[in-house]
This record gives structure tokens, C-alpha cells and sequence, in this order.
């Protein structure tokens, strides 16, 4: 190939990749499913409102979460939601927005309608961080491994 050849080569793959339009390109990937902690120490209702809008505009259904650390069953979400591939899928259309109810104001939860008598307990919310009252705890499931947490808290999620 003479040095005329390789010039040529080099222009037209340039060309070829500048050239491409805008149906050419692939689609950005999808964001990840977020788990974020509400800070306790600040109200909840605009952290919540705040999130809702992130989860809503990256296609994840907004979802608030609350537990505590005592918790068996919030312990066991915890330790498998990243690493079980049934409970990743579970989780893949959300954005959480956990609340230890250990540090949250009572008055505060209730006010907001997040109020429950089990936990850990998902809370379905709208797109400006209000509850649709539509909730999963833990006695949706039973035993607390994935085979069992992941199939309800699927469907949930994806209502």
C-alpha cells in the first residue's frame, strides 16, 4: 500500500465516521437503579419530592423504603439487592429513597402517609414524591431469601 493508498484509507474512514447521523448512534445506555438515604435530620417531604423527580426523569418508578438496622428482613435485603440476580432485577426499575425509621420523626412519616405496622414496607410514590398508598412489607414473602422476596417485590415494582 503506497503512502497515497493510506492517506486515501484514513480520509474515508474519517469521513465515513464523521458522516454518521443521528439514527446511526446508539441510544444511551440506561441509568442504573438508585438507592439513596434520606438524611433524617432534614425534612423528609422535599428530599422526597427532590427524588422522585431524579427517579422520574431517568424512567425509574420512585419508591420509599423504610427499615432499620435491627431489621432481619431489611438486613437481608440489603445484603443480597446488589449481589442476587433475582432480587437486581427486582430492584432494576426503582429509585429508593430509604428512611431508617429508627432516626425519622413518627409525626413526620405520618404526616406523609408512610406509616406501618411491618417493615420493611416499599411505599409506591408519584412523581412529586407524594405516596399512592399502595405498599409491600414483609409479610408479603415469607422466609427471608431471594427465591422468596424477589417475585413479590417484582411485581410490585412493576405496577
Amino acid at each position: 500500500m503506497t503512502r497515497y493508498d493510506r492517506r486515501l484509507v484514513l480520509c474515508f474512514a474519517l469521513f465515513g465516521a464523521c458522516s454518521k447521523t443521528s439514527s446511526d448512534e446508539a441510544p444511551p445506555p440506561a441509568t442504573a437503579p438508585a438507592w439513596v438515604e434520606a438524611d433524617t435530620k432534614k425534612p423528609l417531604e422535599p428530599q422526597l419530592a427532590e427524588q422522585a423527580d431524579i427517579a422520574t426523569k431517568a424512567g425509574h418508578r420512585p419508591i420509599a423504603y423504610l427499615h432499620a438496622a435491627w431489621c432481619e428482613p431489611c438486613r437481608a435485603i440489603d445484603a443480597t439487592r446488589k449481589t442476587d440476580e433475582k432480587m437486581k432485577a427486582a430492584f432494576a426499575p426503582t429509585h429508593i429513597i430509604s428512611i431508617d425509621i429508627d432516626s425519622a420523626n413518627p409525626a413526620e412519616l405520618a404526616k406523609l402517609g408512610l406509616t406501618s405496622g411491618a417493615i420493611p414496607v416499599f411505599y409506591r410514590l408519584d412523581g412529586a414524591g407524594h405516596t399512592k398508598g399502595e405498599a409491600i412489607d414483609g409479610g408479603a414473602w415469607g422466609e427471608n431469601i431471594p427465591d422468596n422476596m424477589a417475585p413479590p417485590l417484582a411485581a410490585f415494582f412493576a405496577k
